[in-house]
């Protein structure tokens, strides 16, 4: 065995290691074993640290003959080699995904796990053996956390003396910026200066043995290191609408000057904690009154026939919703899988959705094979499980009572507009500026929802937006919509006009719209979700873009809430109506069809007409009564929800 190590040379030590876990059964692999092999520990006798006998980090090769689940001559690590024998080939799963030979961090852990999952997705592996992964992983992670996990050196406990002087001078540098009544502006700056600085922090402790805590991704360096040793940064000041940048960290104490903000971030830390809780649990409630209905037929051959599509781009951060979907090549039906679905990232597919489906029940062309994978509960109760955004939304607002850093980003001013046109540009200062004549209708959104915020001179709410393009005599040049997915600025020039339904705003060639620049956080996904799909009283985008939109609105916010595509499908088919069925049957008759002539529904209404005992279990006993009592009379027929299974039951 020793001969086939051709490329690394390993030491004695290092050699009798390898044979003992080559050795021993991947199911005798216990903390006794790992104790042994790389534990250290305190001789009481002599008062002195006995070094481990083996380090886990220790390079070896493996080759197809001394290890049969590598191809090739490998080189890893002694700790690499026990995550695969006690994970990966104690519960036959490496024999599908081959030898995990990448770092197990934060990001590499997610990976395998990813991998393994979609191993049961593709039937390769049981739930049990999923289940059995899952334990070994963490009792692995629990063994050896005791011996093997770092402790706090101490390069981590102070402030660093270059990184300070760095610091005064990128303050200096930046002072305008800094002090600017663009609060986007502001917060750009700061995490310019807070980017560079990190890097310094990141440079220093490269060879210290306390920063792989944060190498790993378990501690968060520019969160809980940065505000300690670093700079407080950015604090938002709702009153003023602007930020106030504290320079000093809370090892260099609060200055006077700072003991305000510092105050509201606190506030600013409890609030997503004690409101986000109850928000996103109403949201959850929300979701589950609309969706509990809607089901896949059992049959995963069902076809509607139905020719339409919705477009979705897809990228990297969204692809991994898309898979085992149908989508329209030609005249060829093609499924995403696991194993193709990076071939399209960057391209736009003609997905067959629930927003183009015939039939009341989902057929399996337009709901796809994942559900069929998950079984016949999954498909017959598929709303039940939309709750799973909401879920993620509640964390991300948890997350935010620990973490208050600030992010901004710039909107692509090619994907303004929903027409490509030539009536825009951008300024020097990142700023959309007009060249025609331009009038945008902002929707009057539901009375019991804070849709924008208007003062004297700006309007802040979501750029998505009727838009008329004119020339100086009044005619039109182009109808389009403004595409921009979360919370803009708008500019007021002149007076506001307004009718029924709309705030009109107007613009001269040569004015500015809005800035480009746009704070990034889970707030604009939120606000988002409620306008668009639950409070919304007139169509706000296109009827095949809203789920692409919506995947758009978490790009730019650089946000994942871990919901498939087919949620967002299922909230449009369920609120976009057409009389007094969903307007997914248009659509998918006459792909042709004006995309913005649906009728767009707010929640309570959508649970009111879905049936008495959705309305009467949400919260709108009354209305619910009345609605489905006229649906009675007129021959309409509710469709029974699982909850009105266990109820009967």
């Amino acid at each position: 065995m020793a001969a086939e190590l051709q490329s690394t040379t390993i030491s004695g030590s290092t050699q009798v290691a390898l044979d003992r876990i080559l050795s021993i059964d991947p199911h005798n692999i216990n903390m006794t074993f790992l104790q042994n092999m790389f534990a250290g520990h305190m001789d009481k006798e002599t008062g002195t640290m006995i070094e481990p006998n083996f380090k886990p980090t220790a390079k070896i090769q493996l080759t197809p003959s001394t290890y049969k689940f590598v191809k090739q001559p490998t080189e890893t690590t002694l700790g690499l080699l026990i995550l695969n024998r006690y994970l990966l080939e104690m519960n036959d799963i490496i024999q599908h995904i081959g030898y995990q030979n990448n770092p197990i961090d934060n990001k590499g852990l997610d990976k395998l796990n990813t991998e393994v999952n979609n191993l049961v997705l593709e039937d390769k592996i049981t739930v049990d053996q999923l289940v059995a992964y899952v334990d070994a992983r963490d009792r692995l992670g629990f063994w050896c956390s005791g011996f093997l996990a770092v402790s706090i050196t101490p390069a981590l406990l102070l402030p660093m003396d270059n990184v300070l002087k760095r610091k005064a001078q990128l303050f200096k540098e930046h002072d305008a910026d800094l002090h600017s009544d663009n609060p986007v502006k502001q917060v750009m700056a700061n995490n310019a200066i807070e980017k560079e600085l990190m890097d310094m922090v990141r440079e220093n402790l490269k060879n210290d043995s306390g920063y792989d805590f944060y190498r790993s991704g378990d501690g968060n360096l520019n969160n809980n290191y940065k505000n300690i040793n670093v700079m407080r940064g950015a604090i938002f000041d709702n009153g003023l609408k602007k930020y106030h940048i504290m320079q000093s960290s809370l090892m260099e104490g609060i200055k006077p000057k700072d003991i305000t903000p510092q105050a509201n971030s606190v506030v600013a830390a409890a609030y997503p904690s004690a409101i986000g809780t109850a928000e996103a649990g109403y949201m959850s409630k929300q979701m589950i009154a609309l969706l509990q209905s809607e089901a896949i037929d059992l049959d995963p051959n069902s076809d509607c026939g139905t020719q339409s599509t919705i477009p979705i781009t897809v990228t990297d951060s969204n692809k991994q919703f898309l898979i085992f979907r149908n989508i329209k090549e030609g005249n060829k039906i093609k499924e995403t899988t696991l194993h193709n679905i990076n071939e399209y990232v960057g391209k736009t597919i003609n997905l067959y959705s629930p927003q183009c489906c015939l039939h009341n029940k989902i057929c399996a062309k337009c709901a796809g094979k994942l559900f069929y994978l998950l079984g016949d509960d999954k498909v017959s109760n598929v709303g039940m499980l939309m709750s799973v955004i909401t879920k993620k939304i509640l964390d991300l607002k948890l997350k935010s009572k620990h973490d208050l850093s600030q992010k901004a980003g710039f909107m692509d001013a090619n994907k303004t507009f929903l027409h490509p046109n030539k009536f825009v540009e951008v300024t020097e200062d990142g700023h959309l500026k007009t060249n025609q004549f331009l009038k945008l209708y902002i929707p009057k959104y539901a009375d019991d929802i804070t849709a924008y915020y208007i003062e004297a001179t700006t309007m802040t709410c979501l750029g998505i937006n009727k838009a008329r393009f004119e020339d100086g005599h009044g005619n039109v040049i182009l109808d389009t919509i403004m595409t921009v997915p979360t919370m803009v600025d708008l500019n007021i020039i002149g007076d506001m006009q307004e009718n029924m339904d709309e705030y009109i705003l107007s613009y001269e060639p040569g004015s500015l719209i809005c800035s480009l620049a746009f704070q990034q956080n889970i707030a604009n996904v939120c606000q988002y979700l409620d306008l668009v799909f639950m409070n919304s009283k007139l169509p706000l985008i296109p009827y095949n873009l809203i789920p692409d939109m919506t995947f758009r609105n978490l790009d730019l916010n650089k946000i994942s809430i871990d919901g498939p595509s087919i949620i967002y499908e299922f909230m449009a088919r369920r609120l976009c109506r057409h009389e007094r069925d969903t307007f997914a049957k248009v659509y998918g008759t006459d792909p042709n069809v004006n995309l913005m002539s649906y009728t767009k529904l707010g929640y309570r209404q959508a649970v009111q007409q879905a049936g008495a005992t959705q309305a009467m279990l949400f919260e709108d006993i009354s209305a619910g009564i009345n609605v489905n009592l006229a649906n009675t009379l007129n021959g309409v027929e509710s469709i029974e929800t699982p909850m009105e299974k266990i109820i009967r039951a």
